[in-house]
């Protein structure tokens, strides 16, 4: 309507006014910026005449056609020369902005580049790098019974024959602190996780322990939450080689070097699997040993013969005498003890990386713990008690009749050991050899730029890019070697005394089962969180805090 009035006018003789607009320009996703005045006559007739077309947006569209309702008296261009040369100019400006909008991100992108090869060592934990570069990311997903089958043979370990020890102090009210730290390890790793999808669904990448601890508290969390990662694993494994091999020595003639450096061996087998997937059968195979186990020892304890004790036990577990200790330092030693039965939020972000579908991560998690719980622990703590009471010894097989069935569930906790030892050093050993994958793949790049700079001859570069691979190849089956040879020392130190183990693991799964997943959750998804959260994980931290202190002060 207003070009129709402006013609008219024109045509009469008239001049329109001739007036100033404030144009708003956009940038290239339709954001709006400063309006800038134009004025619209001036600009189309020092244009000059343009006939592209570019793409823009409807407020393009409308600013121009307010310009072209003000046309000059003569000479003036037409209403659609005007439009095309304004379309042009903004196009023009839009696609400057962007250009520089894309430098400053280019920019940002690099910074960040550089912060994160700072923590490039720590943030590789749980990541082995030979996925990324034998196999394709499909190939090394785990499925949910993959998960399930991974998570029931880590939690196990040890506490599958040890943590009837917990009853003999406040007999069946045992039975009730483990419900209780059952629930509320299964709480925490419910916490664990929704801290894991919403720092996963920001950045787009895998989350590991030292992503959370860095987004929390920074890049001292992270790098602190990355350390006490890596030496939980390793006392674990340390303490699964000295369980194992004071077991064989009870049975056999060997000597207990001997008998550690067999068992070292047989772990280094594991050395050539490439991914958690791989591993997978071994996990399975593992929760049938442990069913198995199972079975024997309610069978041997129900079976109506007279109890015939080791006359002296292979293995010493030593324990803190109790005897005159309050109620309190009681009840958080036998809670400590059975909390530990349930970590396995150590573990949880390597499998949330690597399931097909990492929503379905809470389910595995929580039913393999309630299935532990339900299946393994309380049968096993509540038959063993009631068969052998306030003499109850652990492990519990020291307590069966028949040297036979004895003999035979030594041999297979023995190799459950094992079976565990692979699951929980592999983490540690993915985070070492993704480390030495990123520096390799550093020096070589290093190197192909100096080679595009001094000639060379042809096929030079593909000869590095091999012995590259082939040096990776070495160095990581050195650094697996490295790693088994350092637990089986370790677990040589800790082998007069099971205590020091225990005292050594009791801060580190505490702090990663209990605190840090409440501290993460609050962190992150405050907002999210209820009354009920709030008071859950209030209730959790004064939980771990009270029994950690009393249990260091019973230990120490």
């Amino acid at each position: 309507m207003k070009q129709n009035v402006n013609h008219r006018m024109v045509a009469d003789g008239v001049s329109p006014p001739t007036k100033s607009y404030k144009v708003k320009k956009y940038d290239s996703y339709g954001s709006s910026m400063d309006s800038v005045p134009i004025d619209c006559i001036e600009l189309a007739s020092s244009m000059g005449k343009q006939h592209d077309t570019p793409h823009m947006n409807h407020s393009f569209i409308k600013s121009s056609s307010s310009c072209s309702a003000s046309a000059s008296p003569s000479p003036s261009p037409s209403p659609s020369t005007t439009t095309s040369l304004l379309h042009s100019y903004f196009a023009a400006e839009a696609n400057e902005f962007k250009d520089k909008q894309e430098t400053r991100n280019d920019e940002v992108n690099a910074l960040n580049e550089e912060d994160d090869t700072d923590l490039s060592f720590h943030k590789s934990i749980f990541e082995f790098s030979c996925s990324s570069i034998t196999t394709t990311p499909s190939s090394t997903k785990l499925s949910y019974w993959q998960t399930c089958f991974h998570l029931i043979s880590f939690m196990i370990g040890s506490g599958l024959l040890c943590l009837p020890l917990a009853l003999v102090e406040i007999e069946w009210t045992g039975l009730l602190l483990l419900v209780l730290a059952g629930l509320v390890n299964m709480y925490t790793s419910k916490l664990l996780i929704q801290a894991l999808d919403v720092v996963r669904w920001s950045s787009g990448k895998n989350v590991f322990f030292s992503d959370l601890g860095r987004e929390c508290f920074g890049k001292f969390g992270a790098i602190s939450t990355a350390t006490l990662v890596y030496v939980s694993l390793i006392i674990n494994c340390s303490g699964y080689l000295g369980l194992a091999a004071s077991f064989i020595v009870g049975i056999t003639d060997f000597q207990h070097y001997t008998v550690l450096l067999m068992l070292s061996i047989c772990v280094w087998t594991h050395a050539f699997a490439k991914s958690l997937k791989s591993l997978a059968v071994f996990s399975a195979l593992n929760v049938a040993l442990c069913l198995w186990m199972e079975a024997v020892i309610v069978g041997d304890a129900m079976y109506p013969l007279k109890q015939l004790a080791l006359e002296q036990s292979a293995f010493v577990y030593e324990t803190p005498d109790l005897s005159n200790a309050p109620i309190y330092l009681k009840l958080a030693y036998s809670f400590s003890l059975l909390a530990s039965g349930f970590v396995s939020h150590i573990i949880v972000p390597s499998f949330y990386n690597s399931m097909e579908d990492t929503r379905k991560c809470t389910s595995a998690v929580t039913k393999s713990q309630f299935g532990v719980l339900m299946l393994m622990y309380l049968p096993i703590c509540g038959i063993s008690y009631a068969v052998y009471g306030p003499n109850m010894e652990a492990p519990v097989v020291f307590n069966m009749r028949s040297t036979f069935v004895r003999n035979l569930t030594i041999v297979l906790y023995s190799t459950h050991l094992l079976l565990s030892y692979s699951i929980t050093l592999f983490p540690v050993q993915g985070a070492f050899e993704a480390y030495l994958v990123q520096q390799e793949r550093k020096s070589v790049k290093y190197r192909s730029n100096y080679e595009q700079m001094v000639p060379q001859l042809p096929g030079r570069l593909e000869s590095v890019t091999d012995s590259a691979q082939n040096l990776t190849f070495w160095k990581k089956l050195v650094c697996r070697s490295v790693l088994i040879l350092m637990t089986m020392l370790f677990s040589n130190w800790f082998l007069p005394s099971t205590l020091d183990v225990f005292a050594f693991m009791l801060i580190p799964s505490m702090l990663l089962s209990l605190v840090l997943p409440c501290l993460f959750y609050w962190k992150l998804c405050q907002e999210e969180a209820g009354c009920l959260d709030v008071l859950a994980i209030i209730f959790v931290l004064a939980l771990a805090v009270s029994a950690t202190a009393c249990t260091l002060t019973i230990v120490i």
